[in-house]
């Protein structure tokens, strides 16, 4: 070819392909990394997203606790609320409206700490069953503290609600997870129902 030729070079064409792959190897890398942190978002929301109903559940349980005590398989007298530090068992309200169908109105609840696992069980009948293993809510669970709150303010570990099926105003579930930051909850149960009055008629003693 003449001078007058315009073309490249070896050398050019080597420059020019170097300069290419270094912007493709640079496109890569920030596809890879946006794809890297939409994945993060999502599995950040998804573990927001059950933590949120988490809270809802236990909430919506122990907002409706019910001072009534059941019956074991054996028959013997279930309180209406037991707690330990590693879970707890409840009768509530409230169930009938959440699905469709013939459901008794008052159930029976159990929350606990089970293979690394945050579990709810449900009892199919109120008397006479154990529950039984449950769903899980949250996994990876390395550890659970729980705490009850009485009428006069004081946190302790366990709870029985007898005698006169009472019910702890508060309880405080604490669960540690896997390289994540402990997760602390705090929920009020049903207030406590005044007591009853029986009226005074004029001129009665």
């Amino acid at each position: 070819m003449g001078q007058g030729d315009g073309g490249f070079t070896l050398v050019e064409m080597l420059v020019a392909l170097s300069l290419f792959a270094a912007i493709a190897a640079m496109g890569v890398g920030l596809l890879r990394s946006s794809i890297d942190t939409q994945d993060a978002v999502q599995g950040r929301l998804k573990a927001m997203g059950s933590v949120n109903r988490l809270r809802a559940l236990m909430a919506n349980d122990l907002a409706q606790a019910l001072p009534r005590a059941t019956r074991g398989p054996s028959g013997e007298t279930v309180p209406a609320f037991v707690g330990s530090e590693n879970g707890f068992a409840l009768v509530h309200g409230g169930a009938g409206s959440l699905e469709t169908g013939s459901r008794p109105d008052v159930e029976r609840v159990a929350y606990a700490f089970s293979g690394g696992e945050w579990r709810r069980a449900v009892q199919p009948m109120l008397d006479g069953v154990a529950p039984g293993d449950g769903d899980r809510l949250i996994g990876e669970v390395t550890g659970v503290a729980l705490r009850y709150r009485d009428d006069q303010g004081q946190w302790g570990g366990s709870w029985i609600s007898d005698p006169g099926d009472r019910l702890p105003r508060a309880v405080e579930v604490r669960l540690t997870r896997q390289g994540r930051a402990p997760l602390v909850m705090i929920f009020l149960t049903a207030p406590a129902p005044p007591p009853s009055t029986v009226p005074v008629k004029d001129g009665a003693p």
